[in-house]
């Protein structure tokens, strides 16, 4: 009878009292992410400024072209996050899980596009610099990660 009591409000949009706690747990949880993801976009976009301005040094074409394939990266993880982000932790796994795919397959279509245009509109260009910044640029949040103080602190709490 509880459990029918249970679907019944969950089917006209009540909250259990018992899942509270849980949908306050998955709240943080998806706020803690989107903080992440803040910083791993803003890291992306700060070494793609500096990979720049050092390569400006030797040569301006290799700059700018480091400039494209860093922004490239940058743009498309941004708008894959904010796809993402938009719908909220509390919709069906369903629904996240085709938000994902629907996120990332436009991902792609949107980084074909701007490699098109990069290498269509900017002329004279250095392919080897965009397309080593592009790939530096993807491995960053790898290494925030593995230098931020969160991911320690995050594995010493799993282990008390």
């Amino acid at each position: 009878m509880q459990k029918i009591m249970q679907q019944d409000q969950l089917e006209s949009g009540q909250k259990n009292p018992e899942q509270q706690p849980d949908l306050q747990k998955l709240e943080r949880l998806n706020q803690a992410s989107r903080r992440q993801v803040l910083r791993f976009i803003a890291a992306q976009l700060f070494a793609t400024l500096v990979l720049s301005i050092i390569l400006l040094i030797f040569d301006r074409v290799v700059a700018y072209s480091s400039l494209a394939g860093g922004l490239i990266a940058t743009l498309a993880n941004a708008w894959f996050a904010l796809k993402v982000f938009r719908v909220k932790s509390t919709v069906a796994a369903e629904t996240l899980l085709s938000t994902f795919y629907v996120g990332e397959i436009y991902k792609f279509v949107f980084t074909g596009a701007m490699f098109i245009v990069a290498f269509v509109l900017v002329k004279p260009i250095s392919v080897v610099a965009l397309l080593v910044t592009y790939f530096l640029i993807h491995m960053t949040p790898a290494l925030v990660n593995a230098f931020s103080n969160e991911a320690f602190d995050d594995a010493r709490n799993k282990e008390s």
